[in-house]
């Protein structure tokens, strides 16, 4: 059930794939990935362009076919949300654990500190970008800042893309929030000879200590979600759009919507 594409990259590496609503998902532990991609792509001077998808996204990149385009053009997408894990489970081709995208930020951050990379932190508020950078230096000790600007620009101004290229990051954490971020590496990676990029939401606010991540026992037991919308109500129509990710991929409305002849990967609104 797993399929096989390769990737289009310096590496020219081959690898599984699970796909679930048109998205193909790398099959990979949060280890493997990071020992077998992105340290070897950071020791070598590749390009590399991360997606961390939650279903969210996937939802999005159904409504909005330019996303979807952007998305698919990354050269990694990783299941960041049980959503994601369990669709892939019910759809017979089962995922080996949630590869979650801040971990796999704070675990680039320590590399970097250690390897002696350095790191450009593009996005968020000025102060939760000016913050998170003061607590990843305080974390990871030795971490080079290559530079960092907050996310209040037209994503069109060439000016920002030049500053980040001129500071030669080894490492490029965008914080733009969904659709904006993803948009923002894949029109600028080109314009750079290396480095990891990888849109990293409001990681930035968890990092600065704005926001908080779930305790670990609601992130086991899955409920990372429940938790969040506690913390902010205002996320209800967000977990409403997790909740329609996770019905399509039941066996019993999967059976409806063929039934019916509906398409669970069709743009809503169009024919």
């Amino acid at each position: 059930m797993f399929t096989e594409r390769k990737e289009v990259n310096a590496m020219g590496r081959t690898y599984k794939t699970v796909t679930v609503m048109d998205i193909d998902f790398f099959n990979t532990s949060m280890n493997a990935f990071l020992k077998h991609i992105v340290y070897p792509d950071l020791a070598n001077g590749n390009k590399c362009f991360i997606v961390t998808a939650n279903p969210e996204i996937v939802i999005e990149t159904r409504d909005h076919p330019e996303f979807k385009k952007v998305v698919q053009s990354a050269d990694y997408v990783l299941a960041d949300g049980v959503g994601v894990v369990n669709a892939a489970m019910l759809l017979g081709q089962p995922l080996p654990e949630r590869v979650s995208g801040i971990d796999v930020m704070y675990h680039m951050l320590d590399h970097a500190a250690k390897q002696g990379y350095s790191v450009f932190f593009l996005g968020a508020s000025e102060d939760s970008n000016k913050k998170a950078v003061e607590n990843a230096e305080k974390i990871f000790p030795g971490l080079k800042i290559a530079g960092r600007h907050d996310g209040y620009f037209d994503p069109a101004d060439e000016s920002i893309a030049r500053m980040v290229v001129d500071s030669n990051p080894d490492i490029v954490l965008v914080a733009l929030g969904m659709q904006r971020q993803e948009g923002w590496i894949a029109d600028n990676i080109d314009k750079f000879d290396k480095g990891v990029f990888m849109g990293v939401g409001g990681s930035f606010d968890v990092l600065s200590g704005k926001a908080q991540r779930a305790p670990k026992i609601w992130i086991k037991l899955q409920l990372e979600w429940l938790y969040r919308l506690i913390k902010e109500p205002k996320r209800i129509k967000r977990v409403l759009r997790v909740f329609e990710f996770m019905l399509l991929h039941t066996p019993v409305v999967k059976h409806v919507i063929k039934m019916f002849g509906f398409n669970k990967t069709r743009p809503r609104g169009k024919s």
